[in-house]
């Protein structure tokens, strides 16, 4: 089955900063399972397109400041999506399926909630489920991916104001499979506001202090 690439970004509002010439806004994009052969593959794709042998650059490959990363996670050669993830969003490596923590399971800090506890507003959105590991990297700290209303919570806690993606895979039942509180109860409880598709949140965003986005149906 074909993959769908996985977008997350977080959105960092910086305000007043701009009057001093920096970012107003920074987005950080994550594409699923994306490395150098992927994107050097587009490229010489666009050339072939545009009629010549070589590679066509993409706009992100022309910034001014470009890095490399080694991708295995701490104790494998092949990482995951949490590990993947939690390196992403905290600068360290970690085990294969851990969110957030390090392979000692202490506690590791993300740039998003960094950001967010120096006032700045802070989103997460995703084309798979909000619980996903590569979102939840940036907000969650659980010692296993699929402990997926563990995850929810930590959502919570976070804090952050914006949140979208394809709703929650275990609302109501937890990674033992206790039935709990249904997850968009406790959204309410804490303030969010949950919108279901575009016209939904069109309608509800500018009244909410913090608001939850899931697609339409699902």
């Amino acid at each position: 089955m074909k993959r769908f690439i996985n977008i997350l970004f977080f959105i960092l509002l910086a305000g007043a900063l701009s009057a001093q010439g920096k970012a107003k806004y920074v987005f950080f994009f994550i594409g699923d399972g994306m490395g150098m052969n992927q994107v050097n593959g587009t490229e010489m794709y666009l050339a072939e397109k545009a009629g010549y042998i070589g590679t066509q650059s993409l706009q992100f490959t022309q910034f001014p400041v470009t890095g490399m990363a080694t991708t295995f996670s701490l104790r494998n050669s092949v990482t995951d999506s949490a590990a993947a993830g939690t390196a992403l969003a905290t600068g360290s490596k970690t085990i294969n399926g851990t969110l957030g923590m390090d392979g000692e399971g202490n506690r590791l800090t993300s740039i998003a909630e960094k950001a967010k506890k120096a006032g700045r507003k802070v989103g997460v959105t995703t084309s798979v489920s909000v619980d996903h590991a590569t979102p939840a990297a940036f907000y969650a700290h659980q010692s296993g991916r699929s402990m997926a209303y563990e995850i929810s919570l930590d959502l919570i806690k976070a804090g952050f104001d914006f949140y979208a993606g394809a709703g929650f895979v275990r609302p109501d039942k937890t990674y033992d499979d206790q039935s709990a509180s249904n997850v968009f109860g406790l959204f309410d409880s804490a303030g969010y506001t949950v919108a279901k598709g575009y016209n939904d949140f069109k309608s509800k965003s500018s009244k909410a202090s913090k608001i939850i986005l899931i697609q339409e149906d699902g």
